[in-house]
């Protein structure tokens, strides 16, 4: 195992213990103050640590794998997973959605207490020291998973603060304030939540879009090559084109082959010329 790769999995380890302590401290925390707000961020601290398991569990067996067959079949397994955990949260966001509007509807009080006020802002500088730390690791491994947790820690750090604001506004107030924030917090659920399923969907399913087609067609065409076949496939993030091209006669096949495999590349895909 690479030494950044050894970096990742402690750091993929490392996000998932911490997402699973928040997930405590605000749970507690929602459940005593009776704020549905707070209860929704601390879901999403769950999914948050749920993420990062099946990212330390799929990149360690990626990593010692040495069959090819092997690992496909763990790749698969963790699009599967994403398209899953997509749906939980997208059905979570609308079950909070839905109690955010009752709540709306019918006010309940919230508890406050100063200690609640103080676990929550420490959650807040928590996520922050992560945002920085995943930061640091990315520039060392360049790994997009870290790049995302990145991305999703300093996401976080806004949620929570509108759950502070959310518990310190709704003592001063007879608005029922923290079922609008756990309305803006499911929205945020949801809208991942879609996201997440489409992309994973995609994936799982192979599909490449048909925007990507366009573009490959567009460069053949530019070259004035006709196509006779042409199919695709997606395994994980990476697309490859398979084709059987007409080539112009009296035309140099070699430049031109190397012509569209470069221009291919440059948009992401990686073109296999069929000599059959």
């Amino acid at each position: 195992m690479k030494k950044n790769d050894k970096i990742t999995v402690i750091t993929c380890a490392a996000a998932f213990a911490l997402n699973v302590a928040l997930f405590s401290v605000k749970l507690y925390v929602g459940l005593c103050a009776n704020s549905i707000s707070i209860y929704s961020d601390a879901v999403n601290n769950m999914f948050d640590s749920l993420s990062g398991l099946a990212a330390f569990i799929c990149f360690a067996a990626l990593l010692s794998s040495s069959s090819e067959g092997t690992r496909a079949i763990i790749k698969k397994a963790e699009q599967f997973f994403s398209f899953v955990m997509s749906v939980i949260i997208l059905l979570t966001g609308l079950y909070f959605a839905y109690n955010s509007l009752e709540r709306l509807f019918y006010p309940t009080p919230i508890s406050y207490l100063t200690r609640y006020l103080v676990m929550l802002i420490v959650t807040v500088a928590v996520k922050f020291i992560m945002f920085f730390a995943y930061r640091g690791v990315y520039r060392i491994t360049g790994s997009p998973i870290i790049k995302v947790m990145a991305a999703d820690s300093i996401l976080d750090c806004f949620i929570t603060l509108a759950t502070v604001m959310s518990l310190t506004v709704s003592q001063y107030v007879e608005f029922a304030v923290d079922a609008v924030f756990g309305l803006v917090i499911s929205a945020v659920l949801i809208t991942s939540a879609v996201k997440l399923a489409k992309k994973s969907g995609a994936v799982m399913l192979d599909f490449v879009g048909s925007g990507k087609r366009e573009e490959i067609s567009e460069i053949f065409d530019s070259l004035g090559v006709a196509v006779d076949y042409i199919t695709y496939r997606r395994t994980g993030t990476d697309i490859e084109a398979f084709a059987k091209p007409a080539f112009p006669k009296n035309t140099d096949e070699n430049e031109i082959t190397q012509k569209l495999v470069s221009a291919c590349k440059e948009k992401g895909v990686t073109l296999h010329i069929l000599k059959i």
